[in-house]
């Protein structure tokens, strides 16, 4: 029995070497760990307009704290992180620096973020105003005043995060704070 035990470790360990070195040198085994990005979706007009994943995301109109108008349909050929937040939110507090990192990061590749602030949960304008300068924000941040925008896409839980491909196609969701690592992941993944 230990013979037979024996040979069986050193079948499986010879195994694995090659598996690990012969095999993946010739390209015959793929790289689990190669990041695959999302297929592109052929007709576009077929897709329903939703808020799920696979679904086309809802186009919305909002203005930002100086007046200019925000659409999600000026994105369009942009890669976008859709972020509803709120100041007091501390999950929202947490994933703000790695938004701006990221963002600084793949702007010049086409990638925006446009964090909505649902302004209606908020005490006070000013609230948004100072927590923007604290945290040196540099991207798109739309006032929701009225709650309207984040009732369409059924914000429940703060923060939620859409990753929306190129297209406007919503490819992942994301309920509460995502970690740097993961936020990454995902905006590498949209094509």
């Amino acid at each position: 029995m230990k013979k037979f035990l024996l040979v069986a470790g050193i079948i499986i360990l010879c195994l694995f070497i090659v598996d690990q070195t012969i095999l993946k040198d010739k390209g015959i085994v793929k790289n689990l760990n190669q990041l695959q990005k999302y297929e592109r979706v052929e007709n576009l007009d077929k897709l329903k307009i939703g808020i799920e994943e696979g679904q086309r995301a809802p186009d919305f109109e909002l203005l930002d704290l100086k007046g200019n108008p925000v659409k999600l349909s000026d994105y369009k050929g942009k890669t976008v992180l859709l972020n509803f937040w709120a100041t007091w939110c501390p999950p929202c507090r947490s994933e703000m620096p790695h938004m701006e990192k990221l963002y600084h990061k793949y702007k010049n590749d086409g990638f925006e973020i446009i964090a909505v602030n649902i302004t209606s949960s908020e005490k006070n304008i000013n609230n948004v105003e100072r927590f923007i300068e604290d945290y040196e924000l540099t991207f798109t941040i739309p006032l929701d005043e009225n709650g309207a925008v984040s009732h369409d896409y059924g914000i429940m839980a703060y923060p939620t995060s859409f990753f929306v491909d190129s297209d406007g196609v919503i490819r992942k969701k994301v309920l509460g704070a995502v970690n740097e690592e993961a936020m990454e992941k995902e905006i590498q993944r949209l094509p």
